[in-house]
């Protein structure tokens, strides 16, 4: 489609523009003739000239190749070109603003973190070495059921305390409620929410609350030095 609508003149006076002056590469400079190429074909499908497009008719065509399937880098990538041209048709008086200044393309989707097997998460909460610390092992078996078997983020684990105490409450933190089976945590936008914990974990902080002791303040997972553990510690 947009191979067979010819480009303006001022688009082919930017396209030269950026030849010489920018010294583009040969692909460069063959990426910015498509996507003006592109501009060009949408604006005279839209029947308004291509120095007259308003930032609406720009929004509509970023929905159209989004809808079309075009990537969000894609677009990003064309939006900056169309800027670009623009930028400099503004700088020669061939418009008055420019049209793609301020849209902007759709936000490019974040992929969900990947989650462990059900196999390889077994293996790694029976995983035993031999001649290890049993404080480290009873810390860390616990860490492991807890993230995996109450679903937390290592944000949330690193805050929990071992009781709702004085300084949990003032603090905001979360805390762990073995006589009731939960762990209260406080997750992102401050939200309060409680989840229970299964026997395997309820397990695993019998074993470390003793090793644990009670030095060393409120926190449930500290270093071995009594300090409350950081998410890059358990990273």
């Amino acid at each position: 489609m947009t191979a067979s609508v010819p480009l303006p003149p001022e688009a082919q006076r930017y396209l030269e523009y950026v030849r010489v002056e920018k010294r583009l590469a040969s692909r460069t400079h063959t990426l910015y003739t498509l996507d003006l190429a592109r501009l060009a074909a949408m604006a005279q499908k839209a029947d308004v000239p291509l120095l007259a497009l308003q930032p609406a008719h720009i929004r509509r065509f970023v929905a159209q190749m989004h809808g079309a399937g075009r990537s969000s880098r894609g677009i990003a990538l064309i939006l900056s070109g169309w800027r670009g041209f623009f930028t400099w048709a503004a700088r020669q008086g061939l418009v008055s603003s420019n049209p793609v200044q301020g849209v902007r393309g759709p936000k490019a989707s974040k992929p969900l973190p990947k989650a462990l097997g059900v196999d390889d998460a077994v293996r790694l909460a029976d995983f035993h070495a031999a001649g290890a610390d049993p404080w480290l092992e009873a810390r860390d078996a616990a860490m492991v059921e807890l993230l995996y078997g109450c679903g937390l983020r290592v944000g949330e684990l690193v805050g929990l305390d071992r009781t709702p105490g004085a300084d949990a409450a003032r603090e905001g933190r979360g805390w762990i409620d073995l006589q009731a089976g939960e762990a209260h945590v406080l997750g992102k936008g401050g939200k309060r929410r409680s989840l229970p914990l299964g026997a395997a974990a309820r397990q695993a902080l019998g074993a470390w609350l003793p090793l644990r002791g009670s030095a060393g303040g409120p926190a449930l997972f500290v270093g071995q030095r009594g300090t409350r553990l950081s998410a890059q510690s358990v990273w």
